[in-house]
């Protein structure tokens, strides 16, 4: 789903001026009260339809207040100025598992005058290919927000295999990688407690052939005493 969403006030029509109108793609829209998200992956390929997985990414949330005379919307720049006490957060759920919260921060800067203020990022880089669910919950101005959307056509993009855009060679899929180490590392701890185990028992073999000999050594001694006693 492609949603534009362009700067407001003045620093934001600065910017405006210089990067006309921004489109944020294949984001899944929601609302919040008197507010406008829009949730996705921060990088996707341009034009593509497809997310790859072992690529640095992030988690994209644009916040904006549409009023009937601004389709656009107002940008909302004052939220999670401090991510130890962030207005809302983000959760990744993949396949039963799900992520600590992430704290998207602001992209904008304003000493710069760089970024979007209604632009807030959280660093995320994708490894599994499948779908991703995002969990966006919190407040916006005091106005709740708990919203799970799972990526799709009409949301954002699901992650795909590389390989089907690499050339000349196609590198093994980071997960197919991850899987053969795990593997690698199964056998090897195998055959290190194999190895551990027939060491002890060579360990325990060459104790007992030494208890014997010194056995054998000590019963010789005892014979030999009885015999010289005898003869005497």
């Amino acid at each position: 789903m492609s949603r534009r969403l362009m700067y407001g006030g003045a620093a934001g029509a600065t910017l405006a001026l210089a990067t006309a109108v921004i489109t944020a793609s294949a984001h899944a829209v929601i609302t919040a009260g008197a507010y406008r998200l829009a949730i996705g992956w921060e990088y996707e390929p341009a034009g593509g339809t497809v997310t790859y997985v072992g690529q640095p990414n992030g988690i994209q949330v644009f916040v904006d207040s549409p009023t009937p005379s601004d389709e656009v919307g107002t940008p909302v720049g004052d939220l999670n100025g401090d991510c130890a006490h962030p207005d809302f957060q983000v959760t990744v759920a993949y396949a039963g598992k799900t992520s600590s919260p992430y704290c998207p921060a602001p992209s904008y800067d304003p000493d710069t005058r760089l970024g979007r203020q209604d632009e807030y990022d959280a660093p995320l880089t994708p490894t599994r290919v499948g779908t991703y669910t995002f969990h966006l919950f919190g407040t916006i101005h005091g106005t709740p927000v708990d919203k799970t959307i799972a990526s799709g056509p009409s949301t954002f993009d699901s992650l795909g295999d590389q390989t089907s855009v690499e050339f000349p060679t196609a590198l093994p899929a980071l997960g197919e990688v991850a899987s053969k180490v795990d593997a690698v590392g199964t056998r090897a701890a195998e055959a290190a407690s194999s190895a551990n185990d027939a060491a002890s028992s060579a360990n325990r073999a060459a104790v007992l052939s030494i208890v014997a000999l010194i056995l054998a050594a000590l019963l010789g001694g005892a014979g030999l005493v009885v015999t010289l006693r005898r003869r005497i």
